[in-house]
């Protein structure tokens, strides 16, 4: 087995665990930075308040973090903590019901960072030369994408230089360099999503698989292929990310693939116990056929 016996005196299975909810716990900590930077950006983006539709919009990040976080800990649940033989009844349903309800924000999250990547693009190039004389027309400028800063006398210095570009229903200005940025991390984020939400859709069909003894080489093949393709995806956002000196967008990503590593590994590990119970079985019940 891959985590059987010691590493210097610990069992292998032990340090394992510790790595793994290392990384989850880093994850927590990660969406309470998000919620609050949701929080402080929406106040410039819904000046008008945040309707119930909005929401998502608005806490596009936070919400996205919460979901996967929580449908992490249901796969954990499913692929490493539980037995097999107790997966079922309340257990079965509690955990599918939980995971269903995930899969349904982690979807309007998506939606929330097209909705993002809307605003974005609401953008319009101004002919203003001076930042300072948009002032009392445009109430706060960007900084990056999630950040924005009150627009006035002490601060316009600091915007930038012209061209600049003007979002008229959040009065919101920007310029040139930052919101070329903007956009770019706009597309980024939805894409990033997106291969998200293929991942888990391949995660969720192995699950099942596993869970129903299901044997399917091709699958599994082509599954693998396809994750490559999607995990490289996610490395180039991460990277990315970190290009335009996006810190924790890049911290937050590359945590997220470790942790997915992990399922995976403990997919593998679970994979590797059914087919050694599997043969023992199956020779025991030809050893008590033949008796008989």
């Amino acid at each position: 087995m891959a985590f059987s016996g010691t590493l210097f005196g610990v069992k292998k299975s032990a340090i394992y665990d510790a790595l793994k909810y290392s990384i989850y716990l880093l994850l927590l900590l990660n969406l309470f930075y998000f919620t609050f930077e949701d929080y402080m950006s929406a106040g410039h983006r819904f000046r008008d308040g945040i309707e119930w539709s909005q929401f998502t919009a608005a806490f596009a990040q936070a919400v996205d973090s919460f979901a996967w976080l929580v449908l992490l800990l249901m796969l954990e649940l499913e692929t490493w903590v539980i037995d097999d033989n107790n997966y079922h009844g309340v257990v079965k349903w509690s955990i599918n019901g939980v995971s269903g309800v995930c899969y349904v924000l982690i979807f309007f999250a998506f939606l929330g960072y097209t909705e993002k990547l809307n605003f974005v693009l609401q953008f319009e190039e101004s002919n203003i030369t001076q930042a300072c004389d948009a002032i009392g027309t445009y109430l706060s400028y960007a900084i990056d994408i999630d950040e924005f800063a009150a627009l006035t006398m002490q601060t316009c210095s600091s915007i930038g230089s012209a061209p600049y570009w003007v979002n008229v229903q959040s009065n919101i200005i920007a310029s040139n360099a930052i919101h070329s940025d903007m956009t770019v991390l706009g597309y980024t984020e939805v894409i990033n999503a997106g291969a998200w939400l293929l991942v888990v859709i391949l995660l969720w069909i192995d699950v099942y698989m596993q869970m129903g003894r299901i044997q399917a080489k091709q699958y599994h093949t082509i599954s693998a292929r396809i994750k490559v393709v999607l995990y490289s995806i996610l490395i180039g956002a991460a990277i990315l990310w970190g290009f335009y000196g996006e810190f924790i967008d890049f911290w937050d990503a590359f945590l997220w693939i470790v942790a997915f590593f992990f399922i995976e590994m403990n997919i593998f590990q679970w994979h590797e116990e059914i087919n050694v119970v599997t043969p023992a079985t199956a020779t025991s019940t030809n050893a008590a056929d033949t008796n008989q």
